[in-house]
């Protein structure tokens, strides 16, 4: 790895230490990342031996990357990381329901024939969709290379997997004949109406209308289906319910502790029924259940969640979004969905 030229703003911040950093609003890897680019050689190597692609194919793209340090500074502060009583709004409301119900309504056969296909309900897609990108409206203008380039080298809690799929980038742009400086997406790399991370466009994104190419972007049947085949690789099961909010008088402190651990400890719900109120005829005894606490707007609350809930969170790890995915696909139909009598 290239060494940072010794200039005399670096000899002054090394003396002055990190009030000056602090001054400045950067931590120190950023402003060394930022002004000299130093691993951006390292980088390449990298690549090249992780994708096999050629030095002389990568380089000339990775010259192009600019590092953004807005874009460290969002990924840090994302909206996952709110409660669920400030999450929840931003999407769980009648105005995006409606947006939704009218995209279900104009492209129903391709979802009919996905559901049937996937099993995957339509409105868990539909829901996903208006999330993401409220249906291609919002599909992102960060620059995905100098997205993906500035989290490699900018931040290194998850710099590997960054540095990955910007290889997996490189890689699909050769697979699908695409421009990998023409993308446009979200400050973490996702791209297209799916806002799907270069991994899981590979993995996961179909040619439903069978025209040659996998278009994420503009083509509804390989966008709602690709959602499906996700899901449907992660395990969904279109049988079983999703999520459902106990009321806190029912809750026990055994409950209440068994939350805590949440993903950590499933189990068939027909071991905890007797402790759990009744429920509707969707859960039956054999569904693979666990025990979830969030901040609601009534402070914290207990739920009970099927394993599709942690389907969800293999799309976006996060509580928030699966709850809220839940709860906008209910608004929109979804029988399955509905967390409460």
């Amino acid at each position: 790895m290239q060494k940072y030229p010794f200039t005399r703003m670096r000899r002054t911040l090394i003396k002055a230490g990190m009030p000056v950093l602090a001054t400045l609003g950067l931590a120190p890897s950023l402003l060394y990342a930022g002004n000299y680019h130093s691993q951006r050689a390292e980088l390449v190597r990298q690549l090249v031996e992780e994708t096999g692609l050629s030095k002389q194919h990568i380089e000339p793209i990775i010259a192009q990357a600019v590092f953004e340090p807005s874009i460290i500074k969002r990924i840090k502060t994302p909206y996952e990381s709110r409660t669920y009583a400030e999450y929840r709004p931003l999407f769980v409301h009648p105005r995006l329901a409606k947006k939704g119900k009218a995209y279900l309504q104009k492209h129903a056969a391709i979802f009919e024939a996905s559901e049937k296909k996937y099993g995957v309900q339509k409105e868990i897609i539909a829901a996903v969709l208006g999330m993401e990108t409220r249906y291609g409206v919002n599909r992102g203008k960060d620059a995905v290379v100098s997205s993906l380039y500035t989290l490699a080298t900018g931040y290194p809690r998850r710099a590997k997997f960054f540095r990955r799929e910007l290889g997996e980038l490189l890689l699909l742009c050769q697979e699908e004949g695409l421009n990998p400086l023409q993308f446009k997406g979200s400050y973490a790399g996702a791209f297209g109406t799916t806002q799907f991370i270069p991994s899981s466009y590979r993995a996961y994104a179909v040619d439903a209308d069978g025209d040659g190419k996998r278009n994420v972007w503009t083509s509804p049947a390989d966008i709602i289906n690709s959602v499906a085949n996700y899901f449907h690789q992660h395990g969904w099961n279109g049988s079983q319910p999703l999520a459902y909010w106990l009321v806190d008088k029912d809750v026990s402190k055994a409950l209440k502790k068994q939350a805590q651990q949440g993903f950590k400890h499933w189990q068939y719900l027909g071991d905890i029924r007797a402790k759990l109120p009744a429920l509707d005829a969707r859960w039956h005894d054999d569904a693979k259940v666990t025990l979830i606490e969030m901040t609601t707007k009534q402070g914290k609350q207990i739920a009970l969640v099927d394993y599709n809930f942690y389907v969800i969170t293999r799309w976006n790890r996060s509580y928030n979004y699966a709850m809220a995915v839940t709860e906008l696909a209910a608004l929109m139909g979804c029988k399955a969905c509905q967390t409460h009598d």
